[in-house]
């Protein structure tokens, strides 16, 4: 089994072996998160804990699966089980669970996911049926008209309110786009398919509606444990706190300062509302940085704290003093890359290891 003290730092060993109830652990850049909570899991396991009865829910397929291997190479020192049948992307979760219930919700089991070649295709049908003409008049395109869709979904707020806040000029057609997006909900159901949105909204609607459903996997998902937590949308918050709502057991890693998805409905209130969510958490913080220099640390914490709304905290690091940190302004990317791979090739010749 893992040596818990001696693999883990100080902050990671009390997440690992403290995180019972809501806990938010604040994982600064370069802390280590993703080791903590596979040695959560670990942990947990080696308490008794049945692997079905952990819910780890991560942001992306490729998290998912470095995730899934280092439990599983981390557990051949010791414990026996290493399988987490309940590991995976929200979409995956929601995929497997709407498989089973879907029709709860008036679909067949064996429903069909739109990708967003296929949404398009639905979205212009859509718009041909309302009798759009985009050359004739001025409209948003069938990709525009899925975005604001998608965002007034995945946001939980009304169209009319996206409109307002990212699409101005739009504002005038509210009640058009209203009609669109019933047609577009309409059709998918008609076809038994679903886009990724509908995947988390009906589940989400699927656990509000069937309290057999809700309590049969809040039940069994003694433990919740999501990553990426700034990342998430109000939908997933939604949804895993339901998931929660037996047990109350519910840790997750994020860092109100990186978050980089709000132009997908990505709701930072997540993290920083999350002790009025859940009164009484436990707040732990991850500030050991083991990847930057403390001259690049001392720049990202000042900009940090310029920040209005947050939580607090001090990245340290372990590794030895460098260079201060240079600003340089390219007119474009591959301008960007051409002077970072001219420079690691200077730094090389001049004696300087590649790995520094």
């Amino acid at each position: 089994m893992p040596n818990y003290k001696q693999e883990l730092n100080t902050e990671q060993y009390n997440v690992v072996t403290h995180g019972e109830g809501a806990c938010l652990v604040l994982a600064g850049a370069g802390s280590g998160k993703t080791r903590t909570i596979i040695y959560r899991v670990m942990y947990l396991l080696e308490q008794g804990v049945r692997p079905e009865e952990i819910l780890l829910v991560t942001f992306t397929n490729k998290a998912a699966r470095e995730m899934m291997e280092r439990i599983v190479e981390t557990s051949r020192r010791g414990v026996s089980t290493t399988r987490l049948p309940w590991a995976g992307t929200f979409h995956h979760i929601a995929f497997r669970i709407l498989k089973q219930y879907a029709p709860l919700l008036g679909y067949k089991n064996n429903f069909t996911i739109l990708d967003s070649d296929d949404s398009r295709d639905v979205m212009k049908l859509c718009l041909k049926q309302e009798g759009v003409d985009r050359k004739a008049r001025r409209f948003p395109s069938a990709r525009v008209v899925l975005s604001i869709i998608s965002f007034a979904r995945n946001s939980e707020r009304t169209i009319e309110d996206v409109l307002d806040e990212k699409y101005p000029n739009w504002l005038d057609i509210a009640d058009v786009i209203g009609r669109i997006a019933e047609e577009y909900r309409k059709r998918k159901l008609s076809a038994n398919a679903m886009d990724f949105d509908d995947l988390l909204v009906n589940l989400y609607v699927l656990l509000l509606k069937s309290e057999n459903v809700r309590k049969k996997f809040a039940t069994q998902f003694r433990y919740v444990l999501v990553d990426e937590y700034q990342d998430t949308n109000k939908i997933q918050a939604s949804i895993v706190k339901l998931f929660a709502s037996v047990h109350k057991n519910i840790l997750v890693v994020g860092d109100d300062a990186q978050t980089i998805y709000s132009f997908r409905a990505a709701h930072i209130g997540n993290i920083l509302e999350f002790e009025k969510e859940y009164p009484g958490a436990e707040i732990f913080r991850l500030e050991t940085n083991y990847r930057s220099t403390p001259e690049i640390l001392a720049v990202a914490n000042d900009v940090i704290s310029n920040n209005v709304s947050q939580y607090e905290k001090e990245l340290k690091s372990i590794v030895d003093g460098f260079v201060k940190p240079e600003v340089h302004v390219f007119s474009d990317q591959p301008e960007e890359a051409e002077f970072i791979a001219e420079r690691v090739l200077a730094l090389r010749d001049e004696g300087i290891p590649l790995n520094r």
